[in-house]
């Protein structure tokens, strides 16, 4: 009968499977796991660019509705504002108005340091300072001619300052601030000095930046993050100027209410699925960035905005504002934008892929299909540890004996072989950190030897003898630094290498290690056995001679020649008495001289 080819493929695989079963079961495993991982992740990846774009959609709506925030206010303090312009603009309103009593009275006080007129209809009082007391206030000059006009104006403006402060319910400051050195307040500020409060005023970016002629445009400007005085709390202003001919003659200005922004927030969808508060950014054309953190504006930048995006958003704000739209990513962050209507604003919000992630595992969780695939992945991790935990033992013993082959097991030390691979370790690191295989690197080695050791094992055993060797290697490792590889290499010889150091060096660090063992010494004499008693290995005294060798003052940096010379000094230490450290082959260091 003819052996087919067909039945000779079944008989290798089933071969293969006896002689290799775990790396049978783990390709198995791994290429089961790797196709229901696939098709999972994919699914993970697909949520979460759909919920990437959903939280693109829903920052459209905020900006719509910001949009409409921006655009009630604009309206509300371009109506202020031209009804301001066209009041000063009208000869007949302005005859009217200083025919008032009230007026009349004001222009008598107007050489008072501070006066003050009341608002028609009610409305807030104007107050304001003389010539001297504008001295020195940038953006305010007192003109006798423009004053009748200017508190008519203020008088007039005064009760639809007040209407428009009581539309908020917040009652947000609204305020309008003339060149001429008064200005009204709603709500008023009674207590305030009023050269005090125009001294803030020259200073603050809402009145400043019309003042000093930079609205070129006499544009409407959001003015950047200030701190209110009275109340510690964070604000940001809408400010318009009031021009005449021309010239500048005062600022609208109103703050915009943390109230409407929080309705703003509670009127359109989170863009997360729990309930925690929303932080999202206004960036204008300018490179300025006010926050929106649980309906309250803020300077203060939320940790969850990465620093790096939002350099980025400043950077490039008028490019974003030409594409209107999407997202910037960096390290796994997205700074979402989307531009304000036909404003000079973007809005930005800020997530993760952490976060991402996270609410598309949600929706992957809630599906049944979850079920079938937790159970596949279980049976197959239960498969593979069956077959891991017979060969675990195998890799556990090999370890084991890795570690043996690279260490003394006495004394936990490295060994001779591990010794000489740290060394040509330390020669590779210095040879990449000076960019030069050439350069020879400063390194030094002590070769010591416990003396007489012999003795020791003779009188008290080679237990005794073993423990002896354990004290050393404890003494040794209690000297050396961290980055010195203390070794035994041989019965009672030790090694230690010092990266880094020089001959002086390294001398000073063996004479330590020799003291130390003296220091040993003391203390065993002092606990000494009684007579009769049994010995106590701790308390066996023993001395140690030490040779040194460093490179580059004795030679290149080479294993053999460092330890050929370390081993000669080591003889020579020996030879002149024992017990010292020999860093020279022409002299030793004597302890009873040192």
């Amino acid at each position: 009968m003819q052996h087919t080819p067909g039945r000779t493929r079944p008989h290798g695989f089933s071969s293969m499977v006896m002689r290799h079963p775990h790396l049978v079961v783990t390709v198995c495993f791994l290429a089961a796991m790797a196709l229901v991982s696939g098709v999972g992740l994919r699914q993970l990846y697909q949520m979460t660019r759909y919920d990437l774009h959903s939280r693109q959609r829903d920052l459209e709506v905020r900006a719509v509705g910001v949009d409409a925030l921006i655009s009630a206010e604009r309206r509300r303090l371009l109506f202020l504002r031209d009804y301001a312009e066209h009041l000063l603009a009208s000869p007949s309103q302005q005859r009217v108005g200083l025919q008032n009593p009230k007026v009349q009275a004001a222009l008598r006080d107007s050489d008072q340091p501070q006066w003050e007129a009341p608002g028609a209809m009610d409305g807030p009082r104007v107050f304001g300072t003389n010539a001297q007391g504008l001295a020195g206030i940038d953006g305010f000059d007192r003109d006798a001619a423009a004053l009748p006009a200017d508190i008519v104006l203020a008088r007039s403006i005064s009760p639809l300052l007040a209407i428009s402060q009581h539309a908020d319910a917040v009652q947000s400051t609204v305020a309008y601030i003339s060149a001429n050195g008064l200005y009204v307040l709603s709500p008023e500020r009674p207590d305030a000095h009023a050269p005090d409060l125009l001294r803030r005023f020259s200073t603050m970016p809402y009145y400043r930046l019309h003042a000093t002629g930079q609205n070129a445009g006499h544009d409407i400007v959001w003015t950047p993050i200030y701190t209110e005085s009275k109340k510690g709390e964070a604000i940001a202003t809408l400010s318009a100027p009031v021009y005449t001919n021309g010239r500048f003659r005062g600022a609208v200005v109103m703050d915009v209410a943390p109230s409407r922004l929080l309705s703003l927030q509670l009127a359109t969808s989170n863009l997360t699925d729990d309930d925690s508060p929303v932080e999202f950014g206004l960036l204008n054309s300018n490179g300025d960035l006010v926050y929106f953190v649980d309906g309250k504006i803020t300077s203060q930048r939320p940790a969850r905005f990465d620093p790096y995006l939002l350099d980025m958003a400043r950077t490039q704000a008028a490019a974003w504002m030409a594409r209107g739209q999407g997202y910037v990513e960096r390290s796994g962050r997205y700074l979402l934008f989307q531009h304000v209507g036909e404003s000079h604003w973007i809005l930005l919000t800020d997530t993760d892929d952490s976060e991402l992630t996270l609410a598309a595992a949600r929706r992957v969780f809630s599906s049944p299909l979850i079920v079938a695939w937790l159970a596949i992945a279980v049976l197959l991790i239960g498969t593979l540890r069956v077959v891991k935990h017979i060969f675990g033992q195998y890799v556990e013993a090999s370890t084991r004996l890795e570690t043996l082959a690279r260490s003394d097991p006495l004394t936990g030390l490295a060994n001779r072989r591990r010794f000489q691979e740290a060394f040509d370790e330390t020669l590779e690191r210095a040879a990449r950190e000076s960019g030069d295989e050439a350069t020879t690197p400063a390194m030094a080695l002590l070769m010591l030897d416990i003396d007489y050791f012999k003795r020791v094992n003779d009188r008290f055993g080679h237990a005794a003898g073993d423990r002896v060797l354990v004290i050393f290697a404890d003494i040794l490792r209690g000297n050396l630094r961290s980055a010195e590889m203390p070794a035994r290499v041989g019965g009672e010889e030790f090694a230690a290498l010092l990266p880094g150091a020089d001959l002086a060096t390294a001398a000073a660090v063996a004479e330590r290690i020799r003291q130390a063992v003296e220091a040993h010494a003391a203390n065993a004499a002092q606990t000494a056995s009684m007579p009769g008693e049994a010995v106590n290995p701790d308390a066996i005294a023993f001395t140690v001679s030490i040779g040194v060798a460093a490179s580059p003052a004795d030679c290149p940096a080479h294993y053999e020649a460092l330890m050929q010379v370390a081993d000669r000094r080591l003889y020579a230490a020996k030879e002149s008495g024992r017990n010292r450290v020999v860093a020279e082959d022409s002299r030793s260091i004597d302890p009873a001289r040192a």
